[in-house]
């Protein structure tokens, strides 16, 4: 039998919602007796499959994913009447979707050893970035100390030069007063 006729096949549902009888043709699909009908354990959606598919592993038609056909209560591996051939078959089919996912898992493996080095990368950036606000923030802080000191001390030298320029007396004072300002202001 090929895999074609193995195939998963997707079950009928009447109106109601029960299970097709035997025989019955509903969407292009017969379910025999010997069908095994189970569903998706991904996705609920109800299957069938002749019983020599029983154990085999097969994608859901519906959801796509891998779905492994029960075998049914009271039957056994070796009742089942497939050829050698078709075991291999079957058997390769299982290796290559094997390595398939291998590499599948490698690939993410990858992605997830890139991600936790980017992760890594940008973790460091942050903490030098955490830095520099620091080093900024305390630059800021004695620019704001040191320019409260020089207000004072040119307040203190306007007060002085106004204190001179009295005690002189003269029409120079009032000069010397002005200019005191202006180094005040600036």
């Amino acid at each position: 039998m090929t895999e074609e006729e193995l195939g998963a096949t997707e079950k009928a549902d009447a109106a109601d919602g029960s299970a097709v009888e035997d025989g019955t043709e509903e969407n292009g699909t017969i379910i025999r007796d010997t069908d095994i009908v189970f569903d998706c354990p991904h996705c609920g959606h109800n299957l069938a499959i002749d019983y020599r598919g029983a154990g085999l592993q097969i994608n859901c038609v519906r959801c796509g994913e891998s779905v492994l056909v029960p075998i049914p209560d009271g039957m056994k591996i070796d009742d089942l009447d497939i050829e050698p051939g078709e075991i291999l078959k079957q058997l390769f089919k299982t290796r290559r979707d094997l390595q398939k996912q291998e590499l599948r898992a490698e690939g993410l493996e990858e992605q997830v050893r890139g991600l936790v080095e980017r992760n890594s990368m940008l973790y460091a950036q942050c903490e030098a970035f955490a830095m520099q606000v620091a080093e900024l923030k305390t630059f800021c802080q004695q620019q704001e100390v040191l320019s409260e000191k020089m207000t004072g001390l040119l307040g203190r030298i306007q007060a002085s030069l106004a204190a001179n320029a009295s005690a002189d007396g003269g029409p120079a004072a009032g000069v010397d007063a002005e200019n005191a300002a202006s180094v005040a202001e600036a």
